[in-house]
C-alpha cells in the first residue's frame, strides 16, 4: 500500500509538473508584461502575508499524529486568531507598492485575501491528510493540477484579461482546497477545545517563527527588485514560471513527512530521497542546457535576450536543486524527532530544545539572515558591474548562498543520523549517472541548434524533444549504472501497467 501510494505520488507530481508549466506558460505568453508585475507582486504578497500558516503548519500534522485525528472545528478558530495577523500584513504590504499596481490595486487586493482564507484552510486539511490518509492527500494535488488545464480555456473565452488571470489563481487553490476540506470532515475528532489548541501552537510557535515563517520574508525579494528595479520585475516573473516545474517534489516530500509521523519508518528515506534528486535533476539539466527552447515557450518575445538570461537561468536551476534538498531533510528530520506527541501531554515550549526539530528551523533562520542580508548589496554590485538583469541575478546569487549555508547547518546538525542517506551509495545512484550525463549532454548540444519561432505549436514540440532527449540520456545512464535506479523504474512501470490494466477491467 505504502508503495503504491508513493509510486501514485511520483506520478501527480508528473502531472503537477505538466499543468503547471502549461498554465503559466499559457498566461505568461498571453498577457501584457505590466500584469506579470502584478502576478508577481499577488504571489509575494500572498508568501509574505500567510506567515502565521507556518505556526498552524508546523503544529497541526503532528497533533494529528498524536490524536489520531484533530478537532476541525477548533482548528479553524485558532486559525482565525492568526489570520487577523496575516490581513494586517497584507493591507501593509501592498500600502507601499499601491500606486504602482494602478486600477488594479483594490482587485489584487481581494484576490489576495481569499486566497490567503484559502490558504490556512488548505493548512488544516493538508496537515490531517497527509497524516491519515496520504492517497486521498494526493488526489487533492490531482485535482489542483486537473484544475489548472481547465481555467485555460475559461481564460481563452474571457479574452485573457488580467482580471482573469488574477482570479484564475484563486481558483486553482480554492477548488481543491473545498475537496480536501470536505474529505477530512471523518477525521474530526471531538478532542481538546480552541483554547487547548491555541496554546499548543503559541507553545510550538517560536521553532517554525525562527525557520518557516520568517521564510515569509524571503517574499521581499519582489519588492527588492521593485525598488532597484521595477522594469525587471516581469523577467522575475518570468524566471518564476520557470522554477515552477521543480514543485513536483512538495507532494512526495510532504508523503515522507507524513509517513514517518504516523508509523516512523527510517526506511522510506533513502529510496524517496533518490527519486527527489533524480527528477528535479533532470529538470534542471533540461532547463540549463536548452534554455532558449524554454525561455522561448514561456515568453517569445524575449528570445532575443537568451544570452542575457542564461546565467539566471543556470542559477535558478542550481537553486531549487539545492532547495528541494533542503526541504526534503528538514521534513526527514522533523518526522524522525517526535519527542513532543510521544504522550497525550500539552506541548510544552521547553520540548525541542536541542532536538532535530529545531535545529532543522535553525537552518531556515540561517537562510532567512543570508538571503536578506546579502540581496542588496549583490543586487547592487552586479548593477555597477553593468548586468542588464542585475536585480534578478542579484536576488538569485543570494538564494543560492542562503540554501548552501542552510543545507550545511543541517548536515552538521544531523550528526549520526546522516548515514541514513547512505553517501557512499549515492554516489553511485546520483552522482556518477549525473556526472556522465553532463557530459552527453553537453556534447549533443554543441550539435544539435534550434531555430526558436513565435509559435506555440513549433515550441511546444521543440520543448518536448529536448525534455525526451534529457530523459533518455540521464534516466538510460542512471538505468545502466545503478540498480537501486533500476528497480524504482521497474516499480513506476508495473504500478503504471496496473492502473492501466484495471482501468479496462
Amino acid at each position: 500500500m505504502a508503495r503504491g501510494t508513493r509510486m501514485m505520488a511520483v506520478l501527480a507530481s508528473l502531472l503537477a509538473l505538466l499543468s503547471s508549466f502549461t498554465y503559466n506558460i499559457a498566461i505568461t505568453r498571453k498577457i501584457p508584461t505590466a500584469g506579470l508585475g502584478l502576478l508577481s507582486l499577488l504571489n509575494a504578497t500572498i508568501a509574505f502575508s500567510t506567515l502565521p500558516t507556518a505556526l498552524i503548519g508546523f503544529a497541526y500534522p503532528r497533533l494529528t499524529a498524536r490524536d489520531n485525528g484533530l478537532n476541525i472545528i477548533a482548528a479553524l478558530n485558532a486559525s482565525s486568531i492568526f489570520y487577523l495577523i496575516t490581513l494586517v500584513l497584507t493591507i501593509a504590504y501592498l500600502m507601499g507598492i499601491w500606486t504602482k499596481m494602478g486600477a488594479y490595486a483594490f482587485l489584487v487586493l481581494i484576490i489576495a485575501i481569499l486566497s490567503e482564507i484559502t490558504s490556512y484552510i488548505q493548512t488544516i486539511t493538508n496537515s490531517i491528510l497527509m497524516v491519515k490518509n496520504r492517497g486521498r492527500f494526493i488526489i487533492t494535488s490531482i485535482i489542483q493540477s486537473i484544475t489548472k488545464f481547465i481555467v485555460i480555456p475559461v481564460i481563452l473565452f474571457l479574452g485573457w484579461t488580467v482580471q482573469a488571470v488574477l482570479w484564475s489563481s484563486f481558483f486553482i487553490v480554492f477548488i481543491p482546497s473545498l475537496y480536501a476540506f470536505i474529505y477530512s470532515l471523518r477525521y474530526h475528532i471531538n478532542v481538546y477545545n480552541t483554547r487547548r489548541y491555541f496554546r499548543e501552537v503559541i507553545s510550538a510557535s517560536w521553532v517554525p517563527l525562527m525557520g518557516y515563517a520568517i521564510n515569509s520574508f524571503r517574499s521581499l525579494d519582489a519588492v527588492f527588485i521593485g525598488i532597484f528595479g521595477y522594469a525587471q520585475l516581469s523577467i522575475w516573473y518570468v524566471i518564476f514560471i520557470l522554477s515552477k516545474p521543480f514543485g513536483y517534489s512538495n507532494t512526495l516530500v510532504n508523503v515522507t513527512y507524513g509517513e514517518l509521523l504516523e508509523r516512523g519508518r527510517p526506511n522510506i528515506i533513502y529510496r524517496d530521497f533518490l527519486i527527489i534528486l533524480l527528477i528535479t535533476t533532470y529538470v534542471a539539466l533540461s532547463l540549463t542546457l536548452f534554455p532558449g527552447v524554454y525561455i522561448n515557450l514561456v515568453r517569445p518575445s524575449i528570445r532575443n535576450e537568451i544570452s542575457l538570461l542564461v546565467l539566471p537561468i543556470v542559477l535558478l536551476a542550481i537553486n531549487n536543486v539545492l532547495g528541494n534538498v533542503n526541504q526534503f531533510i528538514s521534513n526527514v528530520m522533523q518526522g524522525i524527532d517526535k519527542r513532543d506527541i510521544e504522550s497525550n501531554h500539552e506541548i510544552r515550549p521547553g520540548i525541542y530544545l536541542r532536538s532535530l526539530i529545531l535545529h532543522t528551523h535553525l537552518a531556515e533562520l540561517v537562510f532567512t539572515i543570508v538571503y536578506l542580508s546579502t540581496m542588496v548589496p549583490l543586487i547592487l554590485l552586479f548593477r555597477d558591474l553593468g548586468f542588464t538583469y542585475y536585480a534578478v541575478i542579484g536576488a538569485l546569487l543570494s538564494s543560492l548562498l542562503a540554501n548552501i549555508s542552510a543545507l550545511g547547518f543541517r548536515f552538521i546538525r544531523l550528526g549520526s543520523i546522516k548515514s541514513i542517506f547512505n553517501g557512499r551509495v549515492m554516489l553511485l545512484d546520483y552522482a556518477l549517472p549525473s556526472l556522465l550525463s553532463i557530459i552527453v549532454l553537453i556534447l549533443i548540444v554543441h550539435v544539435i541548434r534550434f531555430t526558436l519561432y513565435t509559435s506555440i505549436i513549433i515550441s511546444l514540440v521543440q520543448v518536448v524533444i529536448v525534455s525526451l532527449i534529457t530523459l533518455v540520456i540521464y534516466f538510460g545512464i542512471a538505468v545502466i549504472i545503478s540498480r537501486n535506479v533500476r528497480d524504482l523504474i521497474m516499480i513506476l512501470i508495473k504500478k503504471i501497467i496496473g492502473t492501466i490494466t484495471a482501468s479496462q477491467l
